[in-house]
């Protein structure tokens, strides 16, 4: 009896034992201390991140509506108060933008402003930037006019042509005629322009010792060249 008692107590010993083994430590105290702390760094941290992000969130609507302020217009050279002389007016110029310009100043399509205002008759190439805080910059180059072209067209200094709205108030240029004027394509019409200069070029280098100046040259379908001098003396040439 006393053998049996012994060996139920060993078994008990060693079932104590592993259970003992098995078991989950009990946190210390510092660990509680460090863990807490540990959770409300986290805490601190999200809640910097969400107080940056709802900043951020603020300023970046408040930049998308903010509305666009002075509209800064430099280069034109066209008068509010007389449309057909040369030129774009600032006024014209505005009436091409200021669909565009209404919508936030961060929220403004520059290339399509540009591309508007370079459908203006008299601009050769616009540039359109923001500038801080809220002003719109826009630089006009224009089309300089140095002679008339078939009495409809000025020739321009980088030889295009414009079409103002009235050709009277450039009579002072000279006139270039060319009654072979069935260019096809825009090659041809550059090659035109380019042999009408060269020849007015020609014959105009002589006459400015003499103080005189070629008022109109015109050519015709056969090549003859007719030049008209101080706007009284009458060249035809074979």
């Amino acid at each position: 009896m006393r053998a049996i008692r012994k060996i139920f107590l060993r078994h008990r010993s060693r079932k104590g034992a592993v259970s003992r083994v098995g078991a989950v430590p009990k946190q210390t105290a510092i660990e509680k201390s460090q863990s807490q702390q540990h959770a409300m760094h986290n805490i601190f941290a999200l809640g910097i991140f969400l107080l940056f992000l709802t900043g951020f969130l603020s300023v970046f609507n408040f930049m998308r509506e903010m509305p666009t302020g002075e509209i800064f217009i430099s280069g034109q050279t066209g008068s509010n108060l007389d449309a057909g002389r040369q030129g774009a007016s600032k006024k014209e110029l505005l009436s091409l933008v200021e669909k565009d310009a209404s919508e936030g100043f961060w929220r403004l399509n520059l290339k399509d402003m540009k591309q508007a205002l370079e459908t203006h008759t008299w601009v050769r190439r616009a540039e359109v930037r923001r500038e801080w805080p809220s002003r719109l910059f826009i630089g006009i180059d224009e089309y300089v006019p140095v002679a008339r072209w078939n009495d409809h067209h000025l020739l321009t200094t980088t030889g295009d042509l414009v079409t103002p709205n009235s050709i009277v108030s450039f009579n002072y240029l000279p006139m270039l005629i060319d009654q072979n004027e069935l260019a096809q394509n825009n090659f041809s019409r550059s090659r035109q322009i380019k042999d009408m200069i060269a020849w007015f070029n020609f014959f105009q280098q002589p006459l400015i010792a003499q103080g005189l100046n070629i008022t109109e040259q015109s050519r015709t379908d056969q090549g003859e060249i007719t030049l008209v001098i101080n706007g009284a003396i009458r060249l035809v040439l074979g």
